[in-house]
């Protein structure tokens, strides 16, 4: 089974799917503040900054997507071990996104594990509908 996967295409798209979110991030915070210029204020001391607030709800959507579309480039031309090599790229997208989860708040790991789950599923997701 670990000999069927192609683990520099699985490295290459966990990585690929953490840069996705986060410049979905950067690009949600910049149209946030093009929109609201002057609307948005410094927080009240002990409040979440906008990055941290737009990030809450957009990056495990956007972790789905980006994931998704990474693993359907990591086994796009495979012929065998599509599952396997998109179970990986979930799984390693999900171990790069780890430290995240140990260095969050307490109120926001939930949301970390939902978001863990969402790239787990679109990676599958992605290696079935490869295998289609």
């Amino acid at each position: 089974m670990l000999s069927t996967i192609h683990w520099v295409r699985v490295l290459v798209a966990g990585v690929l799917s953490e840069v996705g979110v986060i410049l979905v991030l950067l690009a949600s915070i910049a149209i946030y503040k093009k929109l609201f210029a002057g609307a948005t204020s410094e927080p009240a001391p002990g409040a979440p900054s906008l990055g941290e607030r737009i990030g809450y709800y957009v990056a495990p959507a956007a972790g789905f997507v980006t994931t998704g579309l990474a693993t359907l480039w990591a086994v796009h031309a495979l012929d065998t071990g599509i599952m396997a090599n998109a179970a990986a790229v979930g799984i390693v997208s999900v171990l790069i996104t780890l430290p995240f989860l140990l260095s969050a708040r307490r109120e926001h790991r939930l949301m970390y594990c939902v978001a863990f789950a969402l790239r787990l599923v679109a990676a599958i997701l992605a290696g079935v509908v490869s295998s289609a």
